[in-house]
């Protein structure tokens, strides 16, 4: 060995096994044995001329997590202990590495460095009781950049991964993006990326997981709520549970089942959603509704932004999301929508704004029924914006307010947009629901979809027809020419053709909008977000304008 190499290392930490079965409440002391770690450090992996590349290393072959560390100052060493190693416990190996870094160094050389630790890996899989045909590569900053294109261009049996966890992972916009490598075989992917990270752009993951997605790889993007580039807060409690479901997934097979909210949705009539919490960044508040009768309430959520408390003279401008059937309130922020509004505000990708995530009736379509037994756009309209305006300080004009919404909340949001064009300045309808239905032009109803307006609207079709957003463009096409307009769907999504013929009738009222189809995305709210392959909040930046900028409030 050359006597100036430098020992460049793997750290393999692993769970022992359990010395005796544990009965009764846990062991926080020392008198009842329980699981051990094992940590072997400066096992050589490869060498590269005078430096050699080390590996610092549980009854059952352990899966394994290959750690890549940042090369940002602070970020942690290659030696054992690790941020990764708390996955010791749900029972998977952790293998730690150094590679070569500095200015002579480039990102091939790293990447190369990686795959070079995954054949050792394979290689002494008996010699350490590793799992060699389920390994995971999890890095931060620079290291989940390297994590990345190891997920992307490491197709062959020796350096294939099966998943990818991303820290946060600069996007290199050069001749090595992990983007532009990715194809239908690269690894499922996790990536986690804090709002308030001022040092690696979301935009970056929001890429990555957009190309991972229309590829066709199993690929989801968490935004951490108000997290920096940390690598200890991104790995919460939470983000860990999440890393665990992910791996476990991915690496032992593990059927992993979740619907679209661990909350139960608000019952159909009701107007208050009974989950009473601030989540998400956001705020739970009630509001008097007198279009419904007097002592009436419902409920709201509220994101305010970052400078809110600390900016007491400013004014916002205001999106309404509307949510839609069968969810409630709580979805746009269970769907990432609330987070990507933190991280687009915080990057100056759109101007500081308020969302309020109004609560309405299950099955209403967000406007009003003949009867006036369910006033969902009266209440909107005539109760909510007033209230908002006067707790909030918000620009309280048409031109600091945009109404926005998914599925229902979609036709919600178009329907409601149209009818009050003096009130909205801009209108996004995402895959919007109920859209289709036969208004006596060539479109046929989308699954019979007309029988869910019964609940409400009895059968009186006239009165929907009347109330749909391609009467109402026709009926304010003048007005509507002054808004910014937005349609939104997914290309697999059921509900397309109803997207589909909305752009159609205002293309044939010559009213200016753009028209977004989502390549292979399904209707749900949170993939059509991480199928998106444009930043749509940008949208804000240009709709909102001067009307943001930094106002005077009188209150």
């Amino acid at each position: 060995m050359n006597a100036h190499a430098r020992i460049l290392a793997i750290a393999l930490v692993v769970g022992g096994s359990t010395l005796a079965a544990q009965q009764g409440p846990p062991n926080e002391g020392t008198a009842q044995p329980g699981p051990r770690l094992r940590i072997e450090r400066n096992l050589e992996y490869a060498r590269v001329g005078d430096q050699a590349l080390t590996l610092d290393p549980t009854s059952r072959p352990s899966p394994v997590v290959l750690w890549i560390h940042g090369t940002e100052p602070g970020a942690a060493a290659s030696k054992a202990p690790s941020p990764a190693a708390a996955l010791v416990t749900p029972g998977y190996a952790v293998a730690s590495i150094d590679y070569r870094a500095g200015n002579a160094s480039t990102l091939p050389m790293q990447v190369a460095d990686a795959k070079a630790a995954v054949r050792w890996l394979r290689a002494n899989a008996t010699a350490y009781n590793l799992d060699a045909a389920h390994i995971a590569v999890m890095g931060y900053g620079t290291g989940a950049e390297v994590a990345a294109l190891l997920g992307t261009s490491s197709l062959d049996a020796a350096t294939r991964v099966q998943a990818v966890v991303d820290l946060a992972g600069p996007m290199d916009k050069g001749a090595v993006d992990p983007v532009a490598s990715v194809t239908k075989d690269s690894a499922p992917t996790l990536i986690l990326h804090g709002t308030a990270d001022t040092k690696v752009p979301t935009w970056d993951s929001q890429r990555l997981v957009s190309a991972l997605k229309v590829a066709g790889v199993d690929a989801t993007l968490e935004l951490q709520m108000f997290t920096g580039h940390d690598v200890g807060d991104l790995l919460s409690p939470l983000a860990m549970q999440s890393i665990t479901r992910f791996l476990d997934q991915q690496l032992r097979g593990a059927r992993v089942t979740g619907g679209t909210s661990n909350y139960l949705s608000t019952p159909l009539t009701e107007y208050v959603d009974p989950v009473a919490l601030d989540l998400g960044g956001t705020f739970y508040r009630t509001y008097p509704t007198p279009v419904r009768g007097p002592n009436t309430f419902a409920s709201y959520r509220i994101y305010l932004p970052p400078d809110y408390q600390t900016n007491t003279t400013r004014r916002y401008p205001v999106i309404y999301f509307l949510h839609g059937s069968l969810v409630d309130s709580k979805r746009p922020i269970t769907s990432g929508y609330i987070a990507r509004i933190d991280a687009a505000i915080r990057s100056g990708v759109m101007p500081p704004t308020i969302v309020v995530l109004p609560q309405g009736l299950n099955q209403g379509r967000w406007m009003d029924s003949k009867d006036g037994t369910a006033p969902m756009e009266s209440v909107l309209i005539k109760n909510l914006i007033p209230h908002i305006d006067a707790t909030y300080r918000t620009i309280a004009s048409r031109a600091g307010r945009a109404i926005e919404g998914h599925s229902m909340g979609g036709f919600g949001a178009l329907h409601n947009g149209f009818n009050n064009p003096d009130v909205f300045i801009a209108v996004t309808g995402n895959s919007p629901g109920g859209a289709t239905l036969d208004t006596g032009e060539n479109t046929p109803p989308a699954r019979g979809r007309i029988d869910s307006f019964k609940v409400v609207y009895g059968s009186d079709r006239d009165y929907y027809i009347a109330m749909a957003p391609t009467t109402l463009a026709e009926k304010n096409a003048v007005k509507l020419r002054q808004q910014s307009i937005r349609i939104i769907a997914g290309t697999e999504d059921a509900l397309f053709p109803g997207a589909q013929f909305i752009h159609d009738a205002l293309v044939k009222l010559n009213i200016p909008h753009e028209f977004l189809p989502v390549p292979k995305s399904p209707h749900n709210h949170d993939q059509l977000l991480q199928y998106q392959t444009f930043d749509t909040m940008a949208f804000y930046g240009r709709v909102f304008g001067k009307a943001a900028a930094p106002q005077t409030a009188g209150r």
